[in-house]
């Protein structure tokens, strides 16, 4: 991805303008991009409040890289996004803004996006969410063991387990509602208690990880697979696919950081199909798809308004192979300024990100009015 030069855009009113909201990592490099970019920005922070009383009548853009506030499966990890940002975009609906607010409720909440996947009859393992005594004994009778049960947040991997048998899935259950008066609850908060990581962050990061479930868990049949799929969609075309493979036998949950092995070879039409129509389903601008191969059919477990991505040869176990099928080159969609965050890694160049918008908002603008010229000179390949 590149640029012959910086992004210049103009309209009747002058420059364009943007609002840059503070994230964890990197804000200074956003800020020295949009500058580059001609982009008027004013950069504020959600954990103040001039945000609240800021005019957004003359910003075009809305920028914000999101991170989780507590653990990922904290219920308001996002609250930056889901209440804040999309309150300004509620009450400002001309802004143009990143990440997409149609896709915020999705964001990271996967009983949401399983009723829009079943709804939309879009293809995906089965599942059962734990609404009931009733829906667990559902879960028992139909899907059998061993069982995936997740919870409602959690990103990587994250609050995700394998249950064997009935007792299991009912402890579980008992967790998400609060049914806390009995041995086994008080088993679990012990083994918490004295798990090393959550004493770290208790000491030293001052922060505790959230030790509840949130309703509703969602029961999912196990699928014996050894890879899966990842994606991503742009304006309707996928731009990047990769699979993740389990280092060793015993892996189940496929993850680069949990020590699975990311590989780029060749991605079957259907999987570009089922990605696709999700994309053009959900009007995503960009879209980040799980998917699981099983039986010929492609599912998808759950899906991202934000790309989480790897840096191309990022790690050395990453595998690309020749019959690597996707349109744009990897050195290309894979060769982006890194973010990172805590449980989360998100790739995308700002100046990309500007240009794109500013394209966007160019299209905006001639179909409003056709004697209103915007001048673009960088061209994104």
């Amino acid at each position: 991805m590149t640029a012959t030069r910086p992004c210049e855009s103009k309209d009747e009113r002058g420059p364009l303008r943007a609002v840059l909201f503070k994230s964890r990592d990197r804000m200074s490099r956003f800020a020295e991009k949009l500058k580059a970019a001609g982009v008027s920005c004013t950069v504020l922070d959600f954990e103040g409040s001039d945000w609240l009383s800021f005019d957004y009548r003359g910003v075009d853009l809305v920028i914000f890289y999101p991170s989780f506030v507590y653990t990922s499966n904290h219920p308001h990890a996002l609250l930056d996004v889901r209440d804040n940002l999309s309150f300004i975009t509620e009450q400002h609906p001309h802004l143009i803004c990143y990440p997409d607010p149609a896709l915020i409720p999705y964001y990271n909440d996967k009983y949401r996006q399983f009723l829009f996947l079943s709804a939309r009859r879009h293809p995906c393992p089965r599942t059962i969410p734990l609404l009931s005594l009733e829906a667990v004994e559902a879960a028992h009778l139909q899907l059998g063991y061993p069982m995936v049960l997740k919870n409602r947040y959690g990103a990587g991997g994250a609050s995700v387990f394998r249950v064997t048998n009935k007792r299991q899935l009912l402890h579980y259950y008992r967790l998400s509602t609060l049914d806390l008066f009995n041995v086994r609850a008080a088993l679990h908060f012990t083994r918490i208690c004295f798990n090393r990581l959550f004493l770290y962050n208790l000491i030293k990061a001052r922060r505790a990880q959230y030790p509840f479930l949130s309703p509703p868990l969602l029961a999912q049949e196990f699928l014996p697979i050894d890879r899966d799929l990842k994606t991503v969609v742009r304006n309707g075309e996928v731009v990047e696919a990769h699979w993740r493979i389990q280092a060793t036998a015993n892996m189940w949950k496929m993850n680069i950081d949990a020590g699975g092995i990311g590989e780029w070879s060749h991605v079957p039409p259907e999987a570009l199909a089922v990605s696709r129509t999700l994309a053009q389903d959900l009007k995503a601008r960009w879209l980040n798809i799980d998917l699981m191969e099983s039986n010929g059919r492609f599912l998808i477990s759950e899906f991202s308004p934000v790309w989480h991505h790897y840096a191309y040869k990022e790690k050395p176990s990453f595998v690309y192979k020749d019959d690597y099928n996707i349109k744009v080159p990897l050195k290309v969609s894979l060769d982006l300024e890194p973010v990172s965050y805590t449980h989360l890694r998100a790739h995308e160049t700002v100046l990309d990100l500007v240009c794109r918008l500013l394209l966007e908002k160019k299209k905006i603008l001639q179909n409003k009015s056709p004697s209103t010229t915007v001048q673009t000179n960088t061209i994104i390949k």
